[in-house]
């Protein structure tokens, strides 16, 4: 027994065999229309969790280096003021609130990362150092916990491991 379908213009001649087999293979791709297997839910689960582990140390390395900027900028702009003190004054300057005018000192940068201050223990005829001081949450940040500048602007990071924290 065969069945006729039409199309308009043409006419499609089936035999029961293969209608059957065209009936199946669009019931069984209904089913996979309908949601996700466990396994297929399960395994981008794990390929989630893989890049994730691998992406977000990154991403807090890269964090924690756009900060340091924000204190490597304010050094070197604090340096500056320095040589205009001193070439006022002719000593280097010892609070950076009533010399430099910086509103207070220790002075907080301005998204507040990092606490500057000057070093009393240089003579400040002689030259100065300013030292930035990682506060909370930058002080995670134990590759570059301090960073300081010398009136040679000769640039210092105190770190665990070793690296330039002044790239």
């Amino acid at each position: 027994m065969k069945y006729r379908i039409d199309f308009g213009s043409e006419t499609l001649a089936l035999g029961i065999l293969s209608l059957n087999v065209f009936y199946k293979k669009e019931e069984e791709h209904k089913m996979k229309k309908n949601g996700f297997t466990l396994i297929e839910l399960l395994i981008t689960i794990v390929i989630i969790g893989i890049l994730s582990a691998v992406a977000y140390p990154s991403y807090l390395g890269h964090v924690q280096k756009t900060r340091r900027a924000e204190a490597q900028t304010m050094l070197i702009e604090l340096a500056n003021r320095q040589e205009m003190y001193y070439l006022d004054h002719h000593v280097y300057a010892t609070n950076l609130n009533s010399d430099l005018g910086m509103g207070a000192d220790p002075f907080i940068t301005e998204n507040g990362y990092y606490w500057i201050e000057t070093s009393s223990a240089v003579s400040t005829a002689v030259g100065f150092k300013l030292t930035a001081t990682a506060k909370s949450p930058q002080d995670a940040d134990t590759d570059c916990a301090t960073l300081s500048i010398t009136q040679d602007h000769e640039k210092i990071a105190t770190n665990a491991n070793g690296t330039n924290c002044w790239r």
